[in-house]
């Protein structure tokens, strides 16, 4: 695999030709890749965020993962948004998140609470 370039935010934004009021996420909290030649960019999530072994049990809820769930329902069911299923990822140690987790897999889900305290501290840390 060819190497990746790392891009900030600015240039992220100047090569996609978006506009300054256009809000920008994740690119604010992880580093954005694209490889060379490629189309896409990508974040690097999981070399990123690394969550301890033993989290307090008030920081998150069990999940039962259903039949082909994906990881943006969960995230959905959780949260209302789809876009923190990296979190419900990383806090499992789940590199693979191309396939859902078999039926009944379980799952700790951060509660909405505990959600700006993770961030915050990966924002501390990057």
């Amino acid at each position: 695999m060819d190497e990746a370039i790392k891009y900030d935010k600015y240039e992220v934004q100047a090569l996609l030709n978006l506009t300054k009021d256009q809000e920008f996420k994740l690119e604010r909290i992880f580093s954005v890749y694209k490889q060379v030649g490629g189309t896409y960019f990508y974040y690097n999530l999981f070399n990123t965020v690394k969550f301890p072994e033993n989290v307090d049990k008030k920081l998150y809820t069990i999940h039962y993962t259903k039949p082909n769930e994906p990881w943006t329902i969960i995230s959905y069911k959780h949260f209302g948004r789809i876009d923190l299923w990296w979190m419900i990822a990383c806090m499992n140690n789940i590199d693979d998140t191309f396939v859902p987790q078999p039926a009944g897999t379980k799952l700790m889900v951060p509660t909405p609470a505990a959600v700006r305290l993770f961030i915050n501290n990966i924002k501390a840390k990057v």
